[in-house]
């Protein structure tokens, strides 16, 4: 039977096969054998057609049983299993990896090394949906190790994706990582069938993203985007692809083209577990872009499948005003133990909303949780998000001076990373440092760079808390409670100008202005117009225009 692919790049790029037309081809063809059965089944699986594919494996499972090829027999009820459950139909994965139990333990008895290989593959699984982590690690390593012996690729493609899994949940990063990154350089190799890149790739990048290990996930992303534009008509991993796609979109502030990506999964994918997630993203962006009706709804939408919309949901209400409502389902969510890649996000959020008029003591507590992450899984990512919250909590405590160089670290962490929006709010913060040093040009020189940065990406909800911002009275002028005009007044005391030429200067009556230098010399407790221009040339108050 002829095949209908060919290698899609000289080079040695991915093999680009139409799975539309292996599929009718082995229809019309009316395919009885076991081979072609599993194969038909494999091209209904890339299509999505799930209902054909479990027939075509099952049918082909049982011609392999009859021939006496438990050998393949195991491997196609295996992929029945792995199918079912990815599918949420767990019971009836349940029956099939029990089935592939069976058969690996007789096998086993007669040595048969493969079959070893794919009964601690099983075991190893389900050591980690049971939460038994260092099970799931020791018991992985045997899998790799029988697998690897027995030449068996796909059963020890699928060991080392869920061994590194596991040992980077158990803290393993550095050898975790190693196992990911030459999984992924074997499948770009084309060491790797066809039928187990796409799960390798998802399970890998999935992993990356929720360390939010950005280089990592970048680098593969972009091989598994080429390699799912080489399987014409695919449709299985185009959902975990895109959605992977657009967070790296994001991170890169392609915020239009994540927007239009995850539209497109929210339009067609029907696996929740898969939707949930387009839609929380596709939210999140509608939130940064000031849509905040669009993205209350996409939240909304979001929780309906189950997905936890925190910290999305709290930002939201914080951008609007609900300080309160934030804080409650931020610590709320925070309780629940989330993964550590959602529990950083969490923190970060935490220490906003605490520090927006909440709790210092808990913003400062959420900050030390996540340095210890940070430091922990050593991204580039966290460690600059923990430089930021950081910061943060140092300039809620007053303390602008410790501040400064740790954002300088954060901001040089974004920049390495060329995360834009990142950048720009750790740029906010610093403006905000530098006014609270007294170096008002500063300041506005960091505000102007964030501002252009923002509008750009039409980051709204945070344009509009810069402008607030930037528009506000500097820290000593406010600690003294000198209102705008009257610190304007003051500027000009400092100028050497007469209340005559201040009342000209500001369109003002010399009797209002009288009264502005009263006001000043008041809340400054000064005597004289000479002490209230020292007070601006110690402060930092002076125009910087």
């Amino acid at each position: 039977m002829p095949t209908v692919e060919a290698r899609s790049a000289a080079d040695g790029g991915p093999v680009a096969t139409d799975w539309a037309a292996r599929f009718r081809q082995l229809q019309a063809s009316g395919v009885s054998t076991a081979d072609g059965l599993d194969e038909l089944g494999t091209a209904a699986w890339f299509l999505g057609r799930m209902a054909e594919c479990e027939r075509a494996w099952t049918a082909a499972y049982d011609a392999y049983a009859t021939a006496g090829e438990t050998d393949a027999a195991i491997r196609c009820a295996f992929w029945v299993g792995y199918m079912l459950g990815e599918g949420g139909a767990a019971v009836k994965a349940h029956a099939w990896m029990s089935r592939v139990m069976e058969l690996c333990r007789r096998r086993s008895e007669e040595g048969a090394t493969e079959a070893a290989a794919t009964a601690a593959l099983c075991q190893a699984q389900e050591a980690w949906g049971a939460g038994r982590v260092a099970d799931a690690v020791e018991i992985g390593e045997r899998a790799r190790t029988l697998a690897h012996e027995a030449g068996a690729a796909d059963i020890e493609v699928f060991a080392t994706m869920g061994l590194a899994r596991a040992l980077v949940t158990a803290g393993s990063f550095e050898r975790g990582f190693a196992l990911m990154d030459e999984l992924m350089l074997s499948i770009a190799d084309g060491g790797v069938g066809e039928r187990v890149a796409g799960p390798a790739y998802c399970a890998v990048i999935a992993s990356c993203l929720d360390r939010w290990d950005i280089g990592r996930a970048s680098a593969w992303t972009h091989d598994l985007n080429e390699w799912c534009d080489a399987q014409h008509g695919l449709q299985i991993f185009r959902g975990e692809c895109s959605i992977h796609r657009a967070t790296v979109l994001g991170i890169a502030g392609e915020w239009t083209e994540a927007a239009r990506v995850l539209a497109d999964v929210t339009t067609r994918e029907r696996r929740p577990a898969t939707l949930e997630n387009a839609l929380y993203e596709l939210a999140e962006l509608n939130r940064r872009a000031g849509r905040t009706q669009a993205a209350d709804e996409g939240f909304r939408q979001a929780a309906s499948l189950g997905r936890e919309v925190q910290p999305g949901l709290g930002r939201l209400r914080r951008d609007t005003g609900r300080l309160a409502s934030a804080r409650a389902g931020i610590a709320r969510a925070l309780s629940a133990a989330p993964t550590p890649g959602r529990r950083a996000d969490l923190l970060a959020a935490q220490v906003e909303v605490e520090t927006d008029g909440g709790d210092l003591e808990v913003a400062a507590d959420a900050d030390r949780e996540l340095r210890d992450l940070a430091e922990a899984i050593g991204t580039t990512y966290l460690t600059a998000l923990a430089d930021r919250t950081s910061g943060t909590v140092l300039l809620a405590q007053r303390r602008p001076e410790l501040a400064q160089p740790v954002l300088r670290r954060a901001w040089s962490g974004w920049r390495d990373l060329e995360d834009p929006y990142d950048g720009a709010l750790t740029r906010v913060l610093l403006a905000r440092t530098a006014r609270a040093l007294g170096d008002e040009e500063a300041a506005q020189l960091e505000f102007d760079a964030a501002r252009t940065t923002l509008a750009g990406l039409g980051a709204l909800a945070d344009l509009a808390r810069l402008e607030r911002l930037a528009a506000s009275v500097p820290a000593a002028a406010a600690a003294a409670g000198l209102s705008r005009r009257e610190l304007e007044v003051l500027r000009l005391i400092a100028t050497g100008s007469s209340n005559r030429d201040i009342a000209a200067r500001l369109f003002l009556s010399e009797r209002t202005v009288a009264r502005h230098v009263s006001n000043i010399l008041a809340k400054l407790r000064l005597s004289s117009r000479s002490a209230a221009t020292a007070y601006a040339f110690e402060h930092g108050l002076l125009e910087t225009a």
